[in-house]
């Protein structure tokens, strides 16, 4: 559902490479977006789809993720409110070669992504930012690149916990949004694996679950169990 219009230049929830627009910038911006709400599980973009918007996530959360030949999902990154998608395919004529969905009640703002080019172009503080917000991605796609291929299930786990907690929810405890079948292909694992795991780390007493409350109880065990593995 498109949402009613609200000036870029009176928005209260701007990113930080926003904020170093001047009125005339801002102006351009607000002429080549629009504001849409997505219900939790609706498809935002399809993979496969020609690239023509950058997505800013003003309300809720959302999923990047990968449609593998199988049938099979696996979940790149979870974004949480104040997050750009789709920064790395800039200046690049390109079809997504990934999916996006909202995991909760979201509302994303889609900006053409000429008019932020142009932005890009024109304004070198503001470019700065975005490559700054690029440089975070490329380190976090390090990170999980790793995680994946050379740690077991237990650490692959124990590194989604610590990002839903610090990068995404922003506290501990949280209350989780994911299912455990969104857990499983971010994790890159089936959904028993995931389970298993849940349950172990609860034995242990590393966390606790309360309906869709987690809590980290112990987070020096649970960074020990990502940094071997």
């Amino acid at each position: 559902m498109v949402e009613p219009q609200k000036s870029c230049l009176l928005c209260t929830n701007k990113s930080e490479c926003f904020e170093l627009l001047n009125d005339a910038e801002l102006e351009l911006a607000d002429g080549n977006r629009a504001e849409i709400s997505y219900r939790r599980g609706e498809m935002i973009a399809k993979q496969g789809n020609f690239y023509t918007h950058i997505l800013y996530v003003q309300k809720g959360m959302v999923k990047v993720y990968k449609e593998l030949p199988d049938g099979r999902n696996l979940i790149i990154s979870i974004f949480g409110m104040g997050s750009f998608i789709g920064l790395p395919f800039l200046f690049k004529n390109q079809i997504l070669d990934y999916s996006v969905a909202a995991l909760d009640s979201s509302v994303i703002c889609a900006i053409d992504r000429h008019a932020f080019e142009r932005l890009v172009e024109e304004n070198g503080k503001f470019a700065a930012e975005v490559i700054n917000q690029l440089n975070s991605c490329n380190i976090y796609n390090y990170d999980r690149l790793v995680s994946l291929t050379h740690k077991q299930i237990n650490g692959r786990f124990a590194d989604t916990l610590i990002y839903l907690s610090r990068a995404v929810y922003k506290s501990n405890p949280f209350n989780l949004t994911l299912s455990r079948k969104d857990l499983a292909e971010y994790t890159g694992v089936s959904v028993m694996s995931i389970i298993r795991a849940i349950k172990d780390f609860k034995s242990d007493g590393i966390i606790q679950i309360v309906g869709n409350k987690v809590e980290i109880l112990d987070v020096n065990q649970l960074e020990r169990i990502s940094k071997t593995g």
